[in-house]
């Protein structure tokens, strides 16, 4: 993983412990003023139950503010134990933060895996080119769920920063497409510019869901037999239908 990427995620992560950590100081802080009405108390309280590495000290705070049987002692007892939960998910964050740094393992594509793997009777469109743009857009504009596949770092943050959900990885290997759910996908459409490519990813994609529809881009004519051959139902040269297009607009026009 490029150090961008990892500086970006951990960065992320420490904003997210920032805040937690901030939100239960204040929330701490004033729900024990509400109840002692003493802002020493309450400050002595807060910073001993959220960074005492013991845990909560209760043997000097609660026995003087809220005795045990006391009207407050439940909820000071309530509170204790939301900040105990907090430090054991910071803990959590913290390791899982500097695990990720160490390894280049993403928290970010394990959550997009996560989505795509609970995802049933999408589309997978393989490779974010300007046909794969255009796809995804028309996709997106009908409501219909998708899972995109690229393998450009740059590329895959500009998506994920759209809301798309993104496996990184190259749509020719099999266990990334068995990430993007292939097995309960309806569509694929490889839209990448180069052939080769298409072609690997249509045997492999039917070979792992040989009833799955596939629809992939070509670049040179005589690539769209093999392509077609490989499996897929349709195979586009985009340019020759632009080059159809224009003809019939200038036809009309001069008609």
């Amino acid at each position: 993983m490029p150090d961008v990427e990892r500086k970006s995620i951990a960065g992320r992560t420490l904003i997210g412990l920032a805040a937690i950590a901030a939100m239960f100081t204040v929330l701490t802080l004033w729900i024990v003023f509400n109840i002692t009405h003493n802002i020493y108390i309450s400050g002595y309280y807060t910073i001993s139950s959220l960074f005492d590495a013991l845990g909560i000290n209760t043997s000097t705070v609660l026995q003087s503010v809220a005795p045990v049987f006391s009207a407050n002692f439940d909820i000071l007892v309530l509170i204790s134990i939301a900040d105990g939960v907090v430090k054991v998910i910071s803990v959590g964050l913290a390791l899982a933060a500097l695990v990720e740094i160490i390894t280049g393992t993403s928290i970010l594509s394990k959550l997009n895996i996560f989505e795509a793997r609970r995802l049933d009777g999408h589309a997978i469109v393989c490779g974010y080119s300007r046909l794969g743009e255009r796809v995804c857009d028309e996709l997106s504009e009908r409501k219909i769920k998708f899972v995109v596949i690229e393998r450009e770092n740059a590329v895959v943050e500009m998506l994920r920063d759209r809301g798309y959900t993104v496996i990184d990885g190259d749509f020719t290997k099999e266990e990334v497409l068995k990430n993007a759910a292939i097995s309960r996908a309806r569509f694929i459409i490889f839209a990448k510019k180069d052939d080769l490519a298409n072609l690997m990813g249509v045997v492999t994609a039917k070979h792992i869901n040989p009833k799955i529809r596939i629809i992939s881009r070509g670049v040179e004519e005589y690539s769209m037999t093999k392509i077609q051959r490989a499996g897929a139902e349709i195979c586009v040269v985009p340019e020759i239908l632009a080059g159809v297009e224009i003809g019939n607009y200038i036809k009309s026009k001069v008609g």
